[in-house]
């Protein structure tokens, strides 16, 4: 600069801004900026402006330099401003932090506005919204903004995101350069500033959302401190966009409930499909609640990424919920359980059926609802809650000649996913209708009995027995009924499971004529194990995992058979 041009120290700041080397971009600069403003504090001061002494003339001196300025020109070295270092009014060089936010505002500077405000927020509002997700023992809320930061960057890019089942997406939501392509278009902005405002809020919110009774505040702190479940992520996203729009706020946990439903009972939620997974959740948005919305939806397809029976799903239960307005919340209850986690389908279809195969044929589409229907449903889940205490272990023996369990080929018996099989649903169908009359325990005591006695007419003996489920129910009963022994003693080591293998000394087994079905045993019967993942033949029988009937000695009773049915005929 020539300083020869400054006519008046008054006017320092002017003339400088005014000069044609002077970049107007720099007043974004808050270096230049505090710069500038020192220099037009200087030219307010009554004794400069009056002094005789040229005090201009001798601070520029060549020969005195009382002041230096030194123009370094990062490109000789190899270096992008990014590694541009300044320092602060103490002196010290400015912290990552400090530096994060004069590169972010050169990329937001487009906004004049917008930047201001961002400035004035980070050092300020935000400071307090944040306060509370600090490092212990921290003074700044440096770590929590920029993560939350991290989280509104990923969930953006992924908005706009071209869907390839091939693709690889960024991982580094922190990069400048992803941070320009995002925050360079003005609704982005607005909606970063909006999130990091309406944390305030969010903090209040402290209605359970989740089936742990997990808040819209706790999945704030989650995600904050770096937790990557992606129903925490599409849930915070959605209540951030949904309130970014103005919607009604009374049918923003409607919306979140079913966005919860959806997601968490889609089994590819990965990265892969979020691009799909959140464009879909943007059109759930909507002046309406979610449940008109879905109940008038003509096009399936915009759910699309989502599992498509939960997508069915959904719009049935938003019909439901709008013709019995008086049930939402009792039906709510029973999307809430933890083991149904909002897909309830065969709950759905109970009223309905009455075999397991009518759960394969019947269809939600082609059902109707009355209040008779609502009321049968919610009975059964009462039911199904009882049952289902302690993860169903009071009922889990009386399982084995369900459906739940399948034989295979290569000796052995093995059970389904069973929190919402229909063998469950039917179970706890059954126990509803007798519920008023019943408790659980006469109940249980009740089928078995039936059974004993179903098998008496069926066979002329117990020991002929050659479905190896019937033969396993009968033990599992003898042990109940006459040994008296919990679940756990036949459960082993709590596997459900079930192997077999070549008789040895020290083991007997009750039933003669083999196991029918099984290439192995078709006419000697084998000793029954218990495993979990996988069996292993070659370790022979393992005494740990076999049944306590069918090991010799101990305090045995004689002919467990004949107990069973004179207990069966009382």
């Amino acid at each position: 600069m020539d300083f020869d041009q400054v006519n008046s120290i008054t006017e320092i700041k002017i003339q400088i801004e005014d000069s044609v080397w002077f970049n107007d971009e720099w007043k974004n600069d808050s270096t230049v900026f505090g710069m500038l403003n020192m220099l037009d504090t200087f030219s307010k001061n009554p004794s400069l402006i009056s002094s005789d002494l040229k005090l201009l003339d001798k601070i520029i001196d060549d020969d005195k330099q009382l002041i230096s300025f030194y123009f370094t020109d990062l490109d000789e070295f190899g270096l992008t401003e990014n590694l541009y270092i300044r320092m602060n009014a103490r002196g010290k060089m400015l912290t990552d932090f400090e530096n994060f936010k004069s590169e972010f505002s050169k990329i937001i500077q487009y906004n004049h506005i917008l930047l201001e405000q961002v400035k004035d927020k980070i050092e300020y509002s935000w400071v307090e919204n944040l306060w509370n997700y600090k490092e212990e023992n921290s003074y700044i809320i440096d770590a929590p903004f920029m993560s939350f930061l991290s989280f509104i960057t990923e969930m953006l890019y992924f908005k706009d995101a071209e869907y390839r089942s091939s693709k690889t997406y960024e991982t580094n939501f922190l990069d400048f350069r992803l941070l320009k392509t995002i925050y360079s278009i003005e609704d982005n902005l607005r909606f970063l500033i909006f999130s990091f405002d309406f944390i305030k809020e969010i903090k209040e919110k402290k209605e359970p959302v989740l089936w742990d009774g997990e808040s819209l505040s706790h999945i704030l702190k989650d995600v904050i401190d770096g937790k990557r479940d992606t129903t925490q992520l599409f849930i915070l996203f959605l209540a951030l966009r949904y309130s970014y729009y103005k919607k009604n706020k009374e049918n923003l946990n409607d919306c979140i409930r079913v966005v919860r439903n959806l997601i968490v009972n889609t089994d590819d939620n990965s990265r892969r499909e979020w691009s799909r997974l959140i464009s879909s959740l943007h059109n759930l948005i909507s002046d309406d609640n979610v449940y008109q919305l879905l109940s008038e939806l003509s096009d399936d397809n915009i759910l699309i990424g989502f599992n498509v029976d939960q997508r069915k799903e959904e719009v049935f239960k938003a019909k439901l919920y709008l013709n019995f307005v008086s049930f939402k919340n009792e039906l709510f209850k029973i999307e809430d359980h933890k083991y149904l986690t909002g897909r309830i389908t065969n709950l759905l279809l109970s009223p309905f059926t009455k075999t397991e195969e009518d759960f394969k044929t019947v269809e939600l589409q082609n059902i109707f609802y009355t209040d008779k229907e609502v009321k049968k449903l919610l009975s059964i889940f009462n039911a199904y809650e009882e049952i289902a205490r302690d993860n169903f272990n009071s009922i889990w023996g009386n399982l084995l000649i369900t459906g739940l369990y399948k034989q295979t080929g290569d000796s052995r018996i093995v059970y389904e996913s069973f929190r919402r099989h229909p063998s469950i649903i039917l179970f706890a169908k059954q126990f509803a209708n007798l519920s008023d009359k019943l408790s659980l325990h006469e109940f249980l005591i009740e089928i078995q009995k039936q059974f004993i006695l179903k098998m008496i007419n069926k066979y002329e003996d117990l020991s002929l027995i050659r479905n190896a489920k019937e033969q396993l129910y009968i033990y599992y009963i003898v042990g109940e009924r006459i040994y008296n022994h919990q679940y756990t003693s036949f459960f082993k080591n709590h596997n459900f499971n079930i192997g077999w293998l070549e008789k040895v000394t020290g083991y007997k087994s009750y039933f003669t004529k083999g196991i029918d079905g099984c290439q192995y045993f078709p006419d000697t019967n084998p000793i029954f194990q218990f495993y979990n993942q996988q069996f292993r033949y070659n370790l022979g029988i393992n005494p740990n995992n076999t049944l306590d009937i069918e090991m010799i000695g101990g305090n045995k009773k004689r002919e467990p058979f004949k107990l069973i049915i004179e207990w069966a005929s009382k």
